[in-house]
């Protein structure tokens, strides 16, 4: 997830180099390509990682963003912050907003003692972000809200069982739910979407209709972004039984889901209230991927896997309005077969990034800077595939609670 990140970094420096005039270019000929880019890569994470936006969030293309000498220095600490920031302007103000301009007043939120360092929370964020936009992973002291992603269509859900089709087995069209999955998967991820959507829409419909009151909604320190449906595209290396015959990475869309962990079995376990949550805001687009399955396979069983796939049964599954089939039972399936594909692709990921540092270190001649430079990527690297396996584990757990 970091490297998706961080490839969209790059992708910003390059905008703005093209953005650039030939003069500016020329000015600069004497130094090498690699080097204007290293840069321009620098000042531009500098500013993403220390730049600061108002309440409102009004930082759309700069405005409302602005650089804060000292107040910058500040670290980030999530569980127990003392001081909090907030940016004085006047209301409606927008051309101070736009110019930067304004007063950050930084405000303690408890005692503190002469020399203590001040820490303050940047707003919460998943360890893989905040380590590609600050370069660090937060430490687990008590307990913090982390997320993880779950793959919606696990790596191998074959059409027929135990089956992973090479390229002979495509040309002679014996095409496995895996593969099929590959070539449609912005459809289906789609059509998922649309379908949670329905449902969400059919259960206000339902609660209108009734003329049941909406219970108020409990106080939570939940983050707002993991009560929305997120889908972001990953990349995992081919399943074994076809990594040589068909050697590149394949593309898998995951579902964003995040819990609270604890740094004890303990404090886990006290926190069972938002692993259930964290499942349940999920579940949805489970019954819908676990509905198209069955009907890709319903297709394929009957030779006929040109058919489309029923929107409506999609929605109808989301819903749970479909009583024909256990949809709960269905989804779950799906998510702990998805938590064991994914655990075992960090793990992958983990035994490739040690063989990585073990070459830099035995077979590439590397001075002592650029060793430690390797060290330090891989140790964020451990931290980050840690935060996910917590994540990933104490959900997988709840799941055998609800079996």
């Amino acid at each position: 997830m970091a490297q998706t990140k961080a490839r969209e970094v790059r992708a910003g420096v390059g905008l703005v180099i093209r953005e650039w005039s030939a003069a500016f270019l020329k000015e600069h000929s004497s130094m090498k390509q690699s080097e204007i880019l290293n840069a321009i890569f620098s000042a531009f994470t500098a500013v993403l990682s220390r730049s600061f936006g108002d309440e409102a969030g009004r930082d759309l293309d700069g405005a409302g963003r602005m650089l804060v000498p000292l107040v910058d220095m500040l670290n980030h600490d999530s569980e127990e912050p003392n001081v909090s920031w907030q940016w004085h302007v006047g209301e409606g103000d927008e051309e101070k907003i736009k110019a930067g301009r304004g007063d950050i007043a930084v405000t303690t939120l408890k005692d503190v003692k002469k020399g203590e360092e001040l820490y303050k929370c940047y707003g919460w964020r998943p360890a893989w972000d905040i380590a590609s936009s600050y370069g660090f992973v937060p430490r687990l002291k008590k307990e913090r809200w982390e997320c993880s992603v779950i793959p919606l269509f696990p790596a191998v859900l074959d059409l027929a069982p135990d089956i992973i089709a090479t390229p002979n087995q495509i040309s002679n069209d014996e095409t496995s739910l895996d593969l099929l999955l590959e070539s449609n998967y912005g459809v289906l991820v789609k059509a998922v979407l649309a379908a949670v959507d329905a449902a969400n829409e059919i259960e206000a419909r339902q609660n209108t209709d009734s003329g049941s009151e909406i219970a108020s909604k409990v106080k939570t320190d939940r983050p707002a972004q993991l009560d929305r449906l997120e889908v972001m595209s990953l990349f995992r290396p081919p399943p074994a039984l076809t990594a040589n015959d068909f050697p590149f990475a394949r593309r898998q869309p995951c579902v964003v889901v995040g819990t609270k962990i604890g740094a004890s079995d303990q404090i886990t376990s006290s926190n069972q209230q938002y692993h259930r949550e964290a499942l349940k805001k999920v579940l949805p687009a489970y019954r819908a991927a676990a509905s198209a399955i069955a009907q890709l396979r319903l297709n394929h069983k009957n030779g006929d896997s040109s058919s489309s796939i029923q929107a409506s049964q999609m929605a109808m599954a989301a819903a749970s309005l479909d009583k024909g089939t256990d949809w709960d039972e269905a989804a779950l399936k799906l998510i702990r077969l998805g938590i064991n594909d994914r655990i075992q692709t960090i793990k992958g990921d983990g035994k490739a990034a040690s063989t990585w540092l073990a070459q830099s270190t035995t077979v590439r001649r590397l001075d002592e800077i650029s060793l430690q430079h390797r060290q330090f990527r891989a140790d964020m690297s451990s931290d980050i595939r840690e935060a996910e396996l917590n994540v990933l584990h104490t959900l997988y757990n709840e799941l055998n609670t609800l079996a």
